[in-house]
């Protein structure tokens, strides 16, 4: 993967694992324990690319209820107001 980080150009990038919100259309899906590589220094993190396609697989396969997913959880939207 990386080895430097393109957003703040910071070397010390560590391997962990992370939650990913996966959106398609409407629909919004959790996974975690995502392996990703995030920068010590901002945060941003970089993932590979077979990692987001089997997401993304996955979600399409929830969505065409070919699977189920660990479990479900009601989630609050609101819209921003200006203060």
């Amino acid at each position: 993967m990386r080895e430097t980080c393109t957003f703040c150009g910071n070397r010390h990038l560590t391997r962990k694992t992370t939650r990913y919100l996966h959106h398609q259309g409407e629909d919004l899906l959790i996974v975690d324990n995502v392996p990703c590589v995030e920068c010590d220094f901002c945060g941003e993190q970089y993932f590979a690319i077979d990692v987001l396609k089997k997401i993304e697989a996955d979600h399409e396969a929830i969505a065409q209820h070919r699977r189920t997913p660990c479990r479900t959880v009601q989630v609050a939207i609101e819209e921003f107001a200006a203060l």
